[in-house]
């Protein structure tokens, strides 16, 4: 690690035990913990029946949420500012309006800096109705479409976006919805047919690109036309899916516009692709098998546009095992082929091997395979209220790593405290690389109500 590194780690733990002391200070309220969209209406259900744990006059109307503060030694702009404290509110509504009838709703208001006077950044997640009759289910509004059986890695998961630049410790807290029509029929007790047509197009939030001598202009698209179809079989002794999605890529491709000045135009661009996926998943004594593959065609089928992706594979194999006594590992392998390979760094013309090269790499696609490693060891203590998690990637054919501890105590139903890091290192032309300005230590408390 850099001298730099290790003492914004020195400062890290000053900010972190006084925050932890004002966390202390925090009136008792109402734990709230976050749930699967999938099963918030079975557990209002069951919730209503429960007359035990804790109440609060809000949850009589549907309303939990939380209020987070916390010390983060640098942000996820890849800009290498550092000491952070964040805050932030969270809100959520789960209203039964009547039987089969519910209106959900989740949103935050957050500043990234508290103390410099910046800017509030407000999120809606999701808002919908939530219907269900018989054998049918609907939602319609903003919402979170959520697909793949494997950890974390998930080929299929390409309907709604990310803010991969959210200061938060948990990693699917990142998601957000987009305006859509979700219609499930389910066929006896296992299987489900869903179709879902997102009204709105959202990109996934990155960090802004910043190359020397290149300029960046985005082009989101207005499109209305992108559908989904998946048939999923779950509770047998295999679970699995197919599903298919038309609509528009969440990440973005470069292409080389003209000249700014001194500098290159570059447009960040949105194009259409077609997804084929399927996933499976079955348990044998303490171990969890799963599988995850999909195939994306893009607008680039013959891989000789350098400004669009070319169409490709994507895979990520998973053994999970529980070793009893709150011990858990999960080990992951993942791939991916670029079919119709051609190298934008052998591209005569300077300006576009620069800007097809960064594309590239920013996508996966700068070489034909790219293959790797992921683990997350899980262990908890004293009834699961301290929970170590301990995950980390790396690439195996070429350089890069991402190494993420984090460390969670609840100190009561209403106050839990996280803390961990995130560091990574790798090559200048790995994806691992081009965050290593990211990495970071981070302290956060949180009150839920």
């Amino acid at each position: 690690m850099s001298g730099e590194f290790l003492l914004k780690i020195k400062r890290a733990w000053k900010i972190w035990f006084a925050l932890f002391l004002v966390s202390l200070l925090k009136p008792v309220g109402v734990f709230a913990q976050d749930f699967e969209p999938d099963q918030l209406d079975e557990l209002l259900l069951l919730s209503e029946e429960n007359e035990k744990g804790w109440s609060s006059p809000l949850n009589e109307f549907g309303l939990t949420g939380s209020l987070r503060t916390g010390y983060w030694s640098s942000n996820r702009l890849s800009d290498n500012d550092g000491d952070f404290v964040a805050s932030s509110v969270w809100l959520k509504l789960d209203k039964r309006l009547r039987r089969g009838l519910t209106l959900y709703s989740e949103a935050y208001v957050y500043d990234e800096d508290t103390f410099s006077g910046g800017s509030t950044n407000r999120q809606i997640k999701e808002a919908y109705l939530h219907f269900r009759s018989g054998d049918w289910d609907y939602r319609l509004g903003r919402q979170i479409v959520a697909w793949g059986r494997a950890d974390r890695l998930n080929p299929t998961d390409n309907l709604t976006p990310r803010d991969f630049t959210l200061l938060s410790p948990e990693i699917d807290e990142d998601r957000f919805g987009t305006e859509a029509i979700k219609i499930s029929k389910i066929f006896g007790s296992y299987s489900t047919l869903t179709a879902i047509w997102i009204e709105h197009f959202e990109p996934n939030k990155l960090a802004p690109t910043k190359v020397p001598g290149l300029q960046f202009i985005k082009d989101v698209p207005k499109n209305d036309n992108q559908y989904a179809l998946k048939f999923d079989q779950s509770g047998g002794q295999f679970d699995w899916s197919i599903s298919y999605f038309n609509g528009v890529d969440l990440n973005s491709d470069l292409s080389l516009s003209g000249l700014r000045g001194s500098d290159l135009l570059v447009i960040e661009s949105y194009n259409d692709v077609e997804i084929f996926g399927a996933d499976v998943a079955t348990i044998s004594g303490s171990n969890r098998y799963a599988a995850e593959i999909s195939y994306t065609k893009t607008e680039d089928s013959s891989g000789d546009n350098p400004n669009i992706k070319n169409n490709s594979f994507y895979g990520v194999f998973a053994l999970e095992r529980d070793f009893g006594d709150d011990l858990s590992l999960t080990t992951q392998l993942f791939y991916r082929r670029v079919s119709n390979y051609q190298d934008p760094r052998q591209i005569v013309q300077q300006g576009i091997r620069t800007v097809a090269s960064l594309s590239a790499l920013m996508n996966n696609q700068l070489d034909p395979d790219e293959y790797g490693l992921n683990l997350r060891l899980g262990k908890n203590w004293f009834n699961d209220t301290l929970e170590l998690e301990i995950s980390g990637a790396t690439l195996l054919a070429r350089h890069g790593f991402l190494i993420r501890p984090k460390l969670t105590y609840a100190i009561s139903d209403q106050l839990k405290v996280t803390s961990g890091m995130e560091y990574f290192r790798g090559g200048a032309d790995t994806i691992l690389g081009l965050q290593e300005a990211n990495k970071l230590l981070f302290f956060e408390s949180r009150y839920y109500y």
